[in-house]
């Protein structure tokens, strides 16, 4: 499973899961096909890639992916990393986001769940 992680998230978790060996990029690296786009082009870029999307935005990409299932269309996924268990403001967010996605990604996860991640 590939991953995109949305643009509140630190390109430092990317880079620590591409480390471990798995297909991840955020949108704030370069080249920046992700970077400071609406979220329903974001949603598609990560279509076309073949991407899971990593977000905290569940009003915006939930209503995306009901769209999506209303036209009877497949989507990628998209994993919701919401707070208290996932707060951008804690300073040991990079180490317990990069343990989640690990340990997300190492479940073998089924392409185009919703799913809210797990601390």
């Amino acid at each position: 499973m590939k991953l995109v992680l949305n643009e509140m998230w630190s390109s430092e978790i990317a880079r620590q899961l591409r480390r471990r060996g798995y297909d991840v990029v955020a949108a704030t690296e370069l080249p920046r096909r992700y970077r400071g786009i609406p979220d329903d082009e974001f949603f598609r870029r990560a279509q076309e890639d073949g991407r899971t999307i990593v977000t905290d935005n569940v009003r915006d990409f939930a209503t995306l992916v009901a769209e999506r299932a209303s036209r009877a269309e497949p989507h990628c996924g998209v994993v919701f990393a919401v707070r208290p268990s996932f707060d951008r403001s804690h300073p040991g967010i990079l180490g317990s986001m990069t343990r989640a996605l690990t340990s997300f990604l190492s479940g073998e996860p089924e392409p185009g769940a919703v799913v809210f991640l797990r601390s």
